[in-house]
């Protein structure tokens, strides 16, 4: 994805979603993800499935991918300045 088009799909997704999110479609939800994460990409593809897992959440309770997955899947985002990325093994 070229320059230009990747600063006008990230600059509209953030403008919507400072709005409240209305207008957000599923392509364009993707083309944001596209253009956030282009060449970028280490995990699996956009869509697919991917196996049963359980980790420890900040408190050490074990969440299961299952039990985490909403109606509409499942949004990982890390921080790598949050603490708790920082001093989990």
């Amino acid at each position: 994805m070229d320059a230009q088009t990747k600063a006008t799909v990230l600059h509209d997704i953030v403008g919507k979603m400072g709005a409240g999110g209305g207008g957000i479609t599923t392509a364009s939800w993707l083309e944001f993800v596209e253009a956030q994460n282009d060449g970028l990409q280490t995990g699996p593809a956009i869509g697919a499935k991917i196996p049963e897992f359980t980790l420890p959440d900040q408190l050490g309770v074990a969440r299961s991918f299952r039990d985490l997955t909403g109606p509409n899947g499942l949004l990982l985002v890390f921080k790598p300045q949050c603490r708790m990325v920082t001093v989990l093994p």
